[in-house]
């Protein structure tokens, strides 16, 4: 929860730099960061169910987040670009890292970390019975 938490406050941050222009130049690092940090939040909180993550998903999710850091930062370090840019890929040098690195890149390897723990990480039967067993028994509330 405090990934979620810091992530949220970070973009708010970011956004908030809008207001002042001596932190403008802060805003794109401050957006990146707490992008990064939300969307690993998000992950790890989608796939704990109270119990700790295996050591596969975690190296998974970390790699994930400094791909994800390294593409953002690329993009924001390189230099303006003019019509007669070189392209990579068919793309604008920018939009290639985006779309290559942080969108398609983590693709490669997300799907074999998530093999390699999903034993431990899935509903074993007895739990997905009790689960059954919960959701058949009628809402005293209602």
């Amino acid at each position: 929860m405090a990934g979620i938490t810091a992530g949220a406050v970070l973009v708010l941050l970011a956004y908030l730099t809008a207001w002042f222009p001596r932190l403008a130049g802060a805003g794109p690092w401050l957006m990146v960061l707490g992008t990064v940090t939300l969307l690993l939040g998000l992950l790890h909180r989608g796939m704990r169910r109270g119990r700790p993550l295996p050591a596969g998903v975690i190296l998974g999710l970390g790699l994930l987040g400094l791909v994800l850091l390294a593409g953002f930062a690329a993009a924001l370090l390189l230099p303006a670009e003019g019509p007669g840019s070189r392209l990579l890929l068919g793309l604008p040098r920018r939009a290639a890292l985006l779309l290559y690195g942080v969108g398609i890149l983590p693709v490669l390897w997300l799907p074999l970390f998530y093999a390699w723990s999903f034993e431990r990480t899935v509903l074993s039967a007895e739990e997905l019975a009790a689960l059954r067993t919960r959701l058949a028994e009628p809402d005293p509330e209602s």
